[in-house]
């Protein structure tokens, strides 16, 4: 099966191996826009319920921050670098540690973001999500491609 690795985009580059995953633009704003949508609003509730605007400011100010927070959190957690292989991915995390896992679900909106379920050796699930800007089209194609496949194999 040596027709399955002719050119992929993914080669060992320095000390990552595979291809690089860029922080994504597109992932930023949908989660800035849900901050700022969500602490209008918990502003809009709290200030209808105390009718007090410092303590409106305060709830929003403390969802926000919360909310911050636990996207920065999630931004640092994603992977460094993924490469393709027949039956799944390699993920290598920002530490470098390197995992294998097996795709076992997808979803994709609009050819801008793939949602997949992956499994590793011990069985434990995760959920990956690819943006499109943040790896390059020949690979994001390859991996929707391949998601859609492994996906249909489990139903």
């Amino acid at each position: 099966m040596t027709g399955a690795c002719v050119e992929r985009p993914h080669r060992d580059t320095g000390s990552t191996p595979g291809v690089a995953m860029r922080p994504s633009r597109f992932l930023r704003v949908a989660s800035i826009a849900f901050m700022a949508v969500a602490g209008a609003a918990v502003f809009q509730c709290v200030f209808a319920h105390a009718e007090h605007v410092g303590h409106a400011a305060v709830a929003c100010a403390a969802t926000v921050a919360a909310l911050g927070l636990a996207s920065y959190r999630w931004t640092r957690a994603q992977p460094r670098a993924i490469s393709l292989r027949s039956d799944g991915l390699t993920i290598v995390s920002r530490s470098g540690e390197t995992r294998h896992t097996r795709i076992t679900g997808c979803a994709q909106w609009a050819g801008r973001l793939l949602a997949l379920t992956l499994v590793d050796a011990r069985g434990r699930r995760e959920t990956l999500v690819v943006a499109a800007d943040s790896v390059d089209a020949d690979t994001f194609r390859q991996l929707s491609v391949q998601a859609r496949r492994a996906a249909a194999s489990h139903l």
